[in-house]
Order: C-alpha cells, then structure tokens, then sequence
C-alpha cells in the first residue's frame, strides 16, 4: 500500500503511545514501505534520532526503533548504529527510568541481531559490546532484569569471544539471581550459566567445552544434593546422604527465625539450581555433552524416595514446613527426568527397572485415601499430572523397550482410579409387599432410613442447605489430573498393548467403553462430571481408540462399538474440537475395518495413466521438477550428446524371430526385456569366486554400452544382429559366420571382478545416468544401478560353460524383444493394483 510512511512522522511526533504502538503494529503488514520510492525513510530515522536527544521524548523514539529495526535496510541502519549504541548505553548508566532502560536493552537486541547480516555493524559490536556489558554487574532494578537477561544471552551465543574477557563479571551478576522467585527470570538465568560454559575457546576437538560441562554439570548435582541434605535432615531416608560434595559458591542464605520462611528460601534455591540443571541437560551445545545419567538418576530417585507421610511421621515444624513445599520439588525432579529421557533415549533402558519401580512408588504414595469423600477435588493433582506425563514420556519414548508391562497392574490401578466420575449414591425402594417378611426391627430401620430419603427431596426442592452440599461433588478440579491419566493410558497401550494380559484388556474395555456411552447418554456439561472439560473428551477417545489399534491376540479390540460411538460424538457433542477429532478417529476406523481397495464402480483408466506416464514432460509439476534438479554442465552434456546420437540413428525394424539358437536379439541400440536379468541359483549363497574375489552382495551397476552404427545400410534383408560380448558387456553387431549360441543375459562388469547375470525383477528400481560424453557417432554408455540380493547371484567365469549352456536353452523361448507399449503396460501394472 503506498503512502503509508508518509503518515510515520505525524504518528512519531503525536503525543498519543497508543496510537504509536498500534500504527507500528500494522505496519508489519505492509513491507512496500522499505521499498515506496515516496518514502524518504533518511528523514523519518532523522526525526527518531531527534526524539532520542530529549529526555521527554525518548521513550517514544525507542519504542519507534525497536518496531522498525528489524525490517530497515541496512545502509541505513550501519550509518546510525553507532549512534543507536551511545543514547542506550547512556540511558542506563545515568539511571534513566524502568521503562527506558528496558527499551534501550531491546533496542541493543535489534542491533544486534541486525549486525549478524551487516559486517559494518559487527565491527561496531565488536569493539562496544565489553562498554555495554561493563554495567551490568551493578545493581539493576527487578522489571529490568529480564531484558538485560535475553540482550546477554544474544551477547554470549554470538560474541562468545568478546565476552570471555567478562566471564568473572557475568558469573558474578547470573550467581546473584539464583533465588529468583521470578520463573521467567529463572530459565534465562539457566540459559545464560549453558552460555557461559562456552564463552571462551573449546580447546582442540572441543575438550575444553566438555571439560567445563561436566564441572557444571557435577557441581549443580552436588549443589541440589546438599540443599536435600538439609530438607530432609530430620526425615530418614532409604538413600545414603551425600558427602565431600563440590558446591557453587553462592551467597550464603539469610537467616530466618520463622521456619516457615527459612524453608520457603532453601526450596527456592533448590527449585531454581533444579531448572538449571534441566536446562543444562536439554540445552543445545556446541559439542556432545559427556552426560553421567546415573548421577543426574540418583539424585532424582532420591528426591522422589520421600513423601510427605515419611515427613509427616516426624511432625516438628521444620518437618511441615518443608513436607509443604516437597510436591514443588519432586514435580522439578520429573522435569529433569523427562530431559534425560529425551536427550539420551534409547541409553536409559539399562535403567528402565529403577524407574518403572520408582513411578509405582510415587503413584501409590501420591493416591486420594480410602476413607476420604470422593467427588472432591484430590490430592496432589499437579504431581500426579506430572507423573503421568513422565510415564507417557517414557513408554513413547522407548517404545517396546520401556518395560513398562512388568509393573501394568499397580499404574493401571491408578489410571482406573483417576478417571472414574464420582457417582452419586443411589437410595433403593422395596415393594410393600416384601416388607411382611421383615423383622421389626429391619422395619424400624427401613422407616428411618425412607424418612431421611424424603427430608432430602424436600431439601433439594427447597434449595437448603444439604443440597448445596451434595451439589459439589461433581469432581470439581480433577479434570486435568483424568486427561493426564487418559494421555497415559494411550502411551502405555501404543508402547505394550501387546504384552499386556488379555484379561486387563478385556477389564479396561469393560471400563472405557461404558464411559463412552456414559457421555454420550449425559450431553449437559452438569451431568458429564469429571469430563465436562472438552479436553478430557478428547483424551478419552483417543484412549478408545488405542484400545482398537493396540489389542492383544487373545482378546478381540472392542471394534464394534466404534462406529456407534464416534458417530454420536460426531453430531452431538456441544464442542467442535470433539467432533473433529471424533471425525478423524470414525475415519481412521473406517479405513481399519474397509481398508482401500480399487473396486468396480471405480476403474482405472489404464489408458489414461499410460498416456500419463508417456507425456509426463507436459505436466505442471515436470518444470518444477526440473528447476530443483537440474542437472550438472558434465550431464547436460552427456544428455545432449546421447540425444544426438539417438537423432542420428533411426528406429531399426522388428523382423520375425528365426531360429532361437542362432539369434538373441535382431534390434540394434535398443535395450528392452531381451536383455532382462535372470536368476541362476546353481550356486547361492556364494561371494567368492574362483580366483578369490569377494562379491558386493548388493548395489551392482551394469555398464551397457550402445554401440551405434552410422555406416550405410549395405543389404537391409541381410542386417546383422546384435549380440553380447563376453568381456566388456558391449552389444556388438556380427555377421552371419560370427552368430554365437548366447542367452539373453547381461553380465555385468563391476571393475575388474568376474561377470555375474542377475535376476529379471519388476520390483528393482532402476536409475539410468550418464556417466561421461563422447562423440555421438561413437557410443554412449548407460549406468542401471540394481540391487541384488545375495541369493540371486550365480557366479560364472566361462561363457561357454555348460551352465550357461543350459541357461541359453531355457531361455531361448523369451529372447523376442516386446514392444514398447508392452514395456508400458508391465510400467502401469506397478502402479495400478488389478482385479
């Protein structure tokens, strides 16, 4: 759109911010403005350099710069980054405002991030990124602390070298905000100590890099393991406390005389060196980190080894106080879990019996009580849901190797509990009749317990007060912990199905197979309950499938059901995330139990597809294909010389097959199913031939050379046929005296090993290059890459062997060479699946 920037000085000058932010905005939408000859674009970062100079002003032009940077031309931007860089590293270090030095940290990022495609604006970094980075180990103001965080980390990843002179001063400053409360401020805290480890040169092969890396690495550990000392210094533990243990030195910690808020201070701490260690585990590095899984796995096996009954059982304060704030710990102790199991993969399965016990353990000490009310919110939902999620991590991760069926039954338990909805007791009548047989005193009881059934349907008719009381049992707050659960149970199913026992797959069919009917039955969001959340639909169909696609041999899926329910949640449920995911399950179904098969209402249309195939050139997709693979300057010239080679000499007549003895093939510079490869299985399995060479099973390339013969037609009734040569592979042309007994088989030359035929298969996907141009009155050789199986090779020396005798015999019935129509017709029987 044009003349949008001849409104950008009016708006710049115009004392209304908001109106500034939302021009700049939509702005981004229209990038003609970089480009509108009518734009004079050195006037309008004039007047933005005018609003830097005064104080009043300079917010606004800051806030200018850092929408437009990022799309300014660069010969614009490299003649006033200089200038750029002196108003913001003056801003903040003559104590501007909160929201200054705020934007003049943004404003550097832009620069910086323009500098990375500007050599000049490098340079200008280079020699004032140490003047920029010189204030930061002062005291910052909190709401300016997260964007001097992200300008460090751009700082440390792009000028690590220039940062290096630095590194005890920005140690200093990161060390100083260990006990964040702030998460935001606590990952880029994480992020910039990764950096930090690499600011400075790698050494040869990086071995400095994995040095400092480890040292971080052990020393968080050792870190985290001390403060856990602490926490559960008057809690027994099942693990051995840690000694001679090589700390951080950070600030001490303030004492506190509260307990309460000495224990909020060291958890904090704990949380936050956790994160760090989460963060070094996932973070990307420079060179493959040398990760101790086990150490990082004891402390977490550790930290989950207590619970808050053990503490409980000791109940002084300190003991309550830190048992408060151990669900907060053990949920950062699955984070971290869940980056090694993501980092190091299939390398956690020497651990996999630690850590399927471990999640038994956590789920069973985490349960609701028995005797406690159900249809209350639970306990520890945030933790289970993070167990959960753990154990889904796991299973999709390691997949059959998650081991995951030894301990089914306990984390089933668990599931099965977490999704079932609270139901409402129900108060049964007896008939009249039946209460003659009753003794008076189970009369007595019956009276009393009809007169308390009428006193509470006269209190829900009322609206009293028992009502209300009734009403909140509905699962209030447990819907995050049943998706959880529900995502669980679809990993688990993907990752083992097969190996778990039929009898629970017929009990977990017997389970969520009512709960669909259930829902589908109860559509008001009051009466779903625990699944009134879309979300929680969603996990519960998904689990239904799984249960479909992963089942046990010995126990059917329950695939007849599926049709029914997916189509009900399709037309009735009242969220539309669910009828599209219903639609894409009922789908998925459909293909299970009526896969895809060409049918008779439906035919191919051979003829078109061979037409297809034989004008391919002319579709749309043929030029884009060609421009993403364009040849080379050596292949085009092959190309060009093989075309004209092939101008050059006409089409040769087919004559009638005569004696099959004498004659192979009676086409010249053609290659068609005459010269098929065929299997010779007189000896298999053989790799070694007789002079001791070793065979590549696979991977064998035929050099076929076609020899063109450019000399005039002599006697056309008497044109001599084409036979193989049993040295180079080259089709020759031969007179009558010099006709062979030869079969129709290839041999391939593969460097100087022996010749070896191979066999004719349809399913071998053959690659034709042009490996070197010549003269096109000469030759031009073609490259057929096949792969042979090792069992398909027959090793033959002599071509007058009586093997290949015999061979030529069987195959003399075949050697007629077939049309180029037939040859399309086997190409569009690849591809096309007859009746």
């Amino acid at each position: 759109m044009e003349g949008v920037g001849q409104l950008l000085s009016s708006v710049v000058q115009s004392p209304d911010g908001h109106l500034l932010s939302s021009f700049l905005s939509s702005l981004e939408e229209h990038q003609t403005f970089w480009t509108d000859p009518q734009n004079d674009l050195e006037a309008v970062f004039s007047n933005i350099s005018s609003l830097l100079a005064n104080a009043n002003s300079r917010d606004k032009a800051l806030r200018a710069l850092c929408d437009l940077l990022p799309n300014c031309p660069n010969d614009i931007v490299e003649g006033k980054a200089q200038h750029y860089i002196n108003m913001c590293v003056k801003v903040y270090t003559q104590g501007g405002s909160t929201q200054s030095v705020s934007l003049s940290f943004l404003v550097l990022q832009k620069l910086l991030l323009k500098s990375l495609h500007s050599s000049d604006i490098r340079k200008l970094f280079v020699s004032n990124l140490v003047t920029m980075l010189e204030p930061i180990g002062s005291t910052l103001k909190k709401p300016v602390v997260p964007s001097v965080l992200a300008f460090l980390a751009l700082a440390m990843q792009h000028y690590a070298g220039v940062c290096g002179s630095l590194k005890s001063r920005i140690e200093q400053f990161l060390y100083s905000l260990v006990d964040t409360t702030d998460r935001e401020t606590a990952v880029s805290v994480a992020e910039c100590l990764l950096l930090l480890q690499q600011i400075r040169g790698g050494g040869q092969h990086g071995t400095l890099h994995k040095k400092t890396w480890e040292e971080y690495y052990r020393k968080l550990i050792d870190t985290v393991h001390d403060l856990l000392n602490k926490i559960f210094a008057h809690t027994p533990e099942t693990f051995d406390e840690e000694t001679e243990l090589e700390c951080f030195k950070f600030r001490p910690l303030s004492s506190q005389d509260d307990p309460l808020g000495a224990a909020q201070l060291i958890v904090t701490r704990t949380n936050n060196l956790i994160l760090f260690l989460q963060q070094a585990i996932i973070g990307a590095y420079p060179v493959p980190k040398p990760i101790a899984p086990f150490k990082a796995l004891n402390l977490i096996l550790r930290g989950l080894s207590v619970t808050c009954g053990a503490m409980n059982q000791n109940p002084i304060v300190e003991n309550i106080a830190y048992g408060t704030y151990l669900p907060v710990i053990q949920r950062g102790l699955l984070a971290v879990f869940d980056g090694l199991v993501l980092t190091l993969g299939s390398h956690m399965f020497m651990y996999a019996d630690l850590v399927c016990t471990a999640f038994v353990k956590c789920l069973r000490a985490t349960q609701h009580p028995a005797g406690r009310l159900h249809g209350r919110k639970k306990n520890f939902i945030l933790l289970r849901t993070q167990l959960y999620r753990s154990i889904g991590l796991w299973c999709e991760t390691l997949g059959y190797g998650s081991c995951i069926e030894t301990v089914n039954e306990p984390i089933l338990e668990q599931i099965i509990r977490d999704i079932t909805p609270y139901e409402a007791e129900v108060m049964l009548k007896i008939d009249a009749g039946s209460q003659k047989r009753l003794s008076s005193k189970a009369k007595r009881k019956l009276q009393k317990e009809q007169n308390a059934a009428t006193a509470l349907n006269q209190a829900y008719a009322s609206g009293g007060t028992s009502a209300e009381s009734k009403e909140q049992l509905v699962d209030a707050g447990n819907e995050a912990l049943c998706q959880g659960a529900l995502v669980c149970l679809t990993n688990i199913l993907q990752s083992a199905g097969c190996f778990i026992k039929p009898v629970t797959h017929k009990l977990l069919q017997e389970k969520i197979v009512p709960l669909c009917f259930s829902l589908i039955t109860n559509q008001g969001h009051r009466s779903m309950g625990l699944y009134r959340e879309h979300e929680t639909r969603i996990a519960l169909l998904r689990t239904f499938a799984a249960l479909i696609v992963n089942p046990h041999h010995h126990c059917p899926p329950p695939l007849q059901y599926a049709g029914e329910i997916f189509k009900a949640f399709q037309t009735h449920d009242p969220s539309a995330t669910v009828r599209s995911c219903a639609n894409e399950l009922a789908r998925t179904m459909e293909l299970i139990m009526h896969p895809w098969k060409e049918t008779l209402y439906f035919p191919a249309d051979q003829a078109a597809i061979k037409d297809a195939l034989a004008n391919k050139e002319k579709h749309p997709l043929a030029s884009k294909v060609q421009m993403v693979q364009e040849p080379s300057i050596g292949q085009r010239e092959v190309i060009a010389t093989c075309t004209e080679s092939t101008k050059k000499r006409p089409l040769p007549s087919k004559q009638s097959p005569t004696k099959s003895n004498d004659i192979v093939d009676d086409s010249e510079g053609e290659i068609n199913e005459s010269l098929a490869v065929t299997e010779t299985s007189d000896i298999e399995g053989s790799d070694v031939d007789e002079n001791g060479i070793h065979e590549e099973p696979q991977g064998w390339v035929e050099e076929v050379s076609i020899v063109s013969n450019d000399q005039p037609e002599k006697n056309t009734a008497e044109e001599a046929p084409a036979v193989l040569n049993e040295n180079e592979g080259v089709i020759h042309t031969t007179t009558d005296d010099e006709k062979m007994l030869e079969s129709s088989v290839v041999t391939i030359e593969d460097s100087d090993e022996d010749l070896i035929p191979l066999q004719d298969s349809d399913d071998d996907d053959v690659a034709e290059t042009p490996l070197n141009s010549g003269p096109a009155e000469e030759h031009c050789e073609i490259i057929v890459e096949t792969p042979v199986r090792q069992d398909e090779v027959e090793i033959e020396t002599d071509p007058s062997s009586p093997k290949r005798a015999k061979h030529s015999e069987t195959e003399d019935g075949n050697d007629s060479s077939k049309s180029i129509d037939a040859i399309v017709a086997e190409m569009v029987a690849e591809f096309v699946d007859e009746p």
